[in-house]
């Protein structure tokens, strides 16, 4: 009849203990973790030379506890043994258990195979140089083409299995050095994240044709006479301002965070490298041949896109 009590009790207190860690572990705030420990001695020096002694605890499996010799075999987290004597641990727990708050952050739906459409904003840093020859009349040139645009960005596209995407992308430029900026061509991107945030990360690529009204000035082979109340004033070498049309086709490729909200929808961060390969500019209102250029351009984009 005892040894019934006694299992049932412990049947009984096994239950309980199981019921609570259970209780516990039902909330999803809250991670417990179970572990035998040992608080073992240690010694360390203050900064005044002294030997002060405290207590660690090891978490672990406590193997084997010798009652008559006070002996304890332990085995660490990390898969190291130990063999404590009895003066070298201050106590030992079985299944002690630790709790700790988990961050309970819903991840938010991504788009698997929907269409999406986009609109931003786009500032860029762009540097075309013209490679100028010079020749008989054209002696020198300013460098090519400089320019800080910024522009209206719009997009839309489809996603294939969450991670690709593929459309078309476009930016018409608003405030700009030049005239009639703007570019489009086919937009890729790539997710290579784990899932495991409402932030995406992506690589996106960039087919694109550009198109830009600037101009340059160049020192030409010319004499300016300027008649001036003092006298007359000569200069020379002279400068003409002339206007061009500059069309490329560019390829950038980049890093993009996606900021997923409830609906799918999302706020986008891209930064993005951007090569040109220009065609022979057009040159207008030239009463002679035009200069001799090979422009060659690249630059950076910054964008700032809601995806809807």
């Amino acid at each position: 009849m005892k040894k019934i009590v006694v299992l049932f009790s412990i049947v009984f207190l096994s239950s309980q203990l199981n019921a609570q860690v259970d209780t516990i572990s039902k909330d999803p705030t809250v991670k417990v973790e179970i572990y035998d420990v040992v608080a073992i001695y240690k010694e360390h020096q203050d900064g005044r030379g002294n030997t002060r002694q405290y207590t660690s605890e090891l978490k672990g499996e406590i193997l084997n506890y010798d009652a008559t010799t006070g002996l304890l075999t332990f085995k660490g987290l990390d898969g190291r043994m130990y063999s404590f004597k009895s003066g070298d641990y201050k106590y030992f727990e079985y299944d002690k258990q630790f709790t700790s708050k988990v961050k309970n952050k819903q991840l938010n739906p991504r788009k698997e195979s929907e269409f999406e459409f986009s609109a931003g904003i786009r500032a860029s840093w762009l540097t075309f140089n013209d490679n100028f020859t010079e020749d008989d009349y054209y002696l020198n040139s300013n460098g090519g083409h400089f320019d800080l645009p910024v522009s209206i960005y719009l997009g839309a596209g489809k996603y294939f299995n969450r991670r690709h995407f593929a459309g078309a992308s476009g930016e018409l430029g608003v405030i700009v050095d030049g005239k009639n900026y703007f570019m489009g061509g086919l937009r890729y991107a790539y997710q290579y994240d784990a899932y495991k945030k409402n932030v995406a990360f992506y690589l996106p690529v960039e087919l694109q044709y550009f198109n830009v009204k600037a101009n340059s000035n160049f020192q030409v082979n010319d004499t300016v006479v300027d008649v001036q109340p003092g006298g007359t004033v000569y200069y020379y070498p002279s400068n003409a301002d002339l206007n061009y049309r500059l069309n490329a086709f560019s390829v950038s490729f980049g890093q993009g965070f996606s900021f997923i909200m409830k609906n799918k929808h999302s706020i986008a961060l891209e930064l993005s490298f951007v090569r040109f390969f220009p065609f022979k500019p057009t040159y207008f209102d030239l009463d002679r041949d035009p200069p001799k250029t090979d422009f060659s351009g690249n630059g950076f984009r910054f964008s700032l896109i809601y995806n809807i």
